[in-house]
């Protein structure tokens, strides 16, 4: 396992914050290096919850979660292990659901949710 460098990272999502990824006629988005370099070092860490289903479903979410849900979480969710959940659930989520990396990225959700993620591992 890697150790994931959270400023690097949340540095990336800074910078794409609110700018356009486009969707070409392919199955998914063109992300950037940056974005895809970003989920696989995640992926590839010890910060990847390799049961994020579990994990969400100890805390009662079992049929997953709306995005308003997910930004009020990064917002004030005091409990890292179900950030690192939602965020490990994301990574993975590209896979089965093309473009959802697009939206959190685009909106800050992910910013947010990485940042609270550090915030919270660095209270611990």
């Amino acid at each position: 396992m890697q150790t994931f460098d959270f400023d690097k990272n949340i540095s990336i999502l800074r910078q794409a914050k609110g700018q356009a990824i486009p969707w070409h006629e392919t199955t998914y988005p063109s992300y950037t290096a940056d974005i895809l370099t970003f989920a696989q070092s995640y992926f590839k860490s010890d910060e990847y919850d390799r049961n994020f289903d579990r994990t969400l479903r100890q805390h009662q979410f079992h049929e997953g979660l709306a995005e308003e849900d997910v930004a009020q979480l990064a917002h004030t969710s005091q409990d890292y292990g179900l950030i690192r959940a939602i965020v490990s659930a994301i990574i993975r989520g590209e896979k089965y659901t093309p473009g959802m990396w697009q939206a959190l990225v685009q909106n800050g959700i992910l910013l947010d949710l990485l940042v609270r993620e550090r915030d919270l591992k660095q209270k611990a």
